[in-house]
C-alpha cells in the first residue's frame, strides 16, 4: 500500500494571527471611512446653514 502524501498546513497560530491582522486592517479602514464620511457630512451641514460651530 502506498502512503498518501499529506500537504503541510500552516500552524494554527499563524492562521489566527493572519485572521486577526485582516480584521484589524478592516477595522482601521472602516474607521477611516467613517471619519471621512463624518467630515463630509459636517461640512455639507455647515455650508447649508443647518449646523453652526
Amino acid at each position: 500500500m502506498k502512503q498518501e502524501q499529506r500537504k503541510k498546513l500552516p500552524n494554527k497560530k499563524i492562521i489566527s494571527s493572519a485572521k486577526f491582522e485582516a480584521k484589524e486592517q478592516f477595522t482601521k479602514s472602516a474607521l477611516e471611512n467613517l471619519k471621512t464620511e463624518k467630515e463630509r457630512i459636517v461640512n455639507y451641514l455647515k455650508e447649508s446653514g443647518e449646523l453652526d460651530y
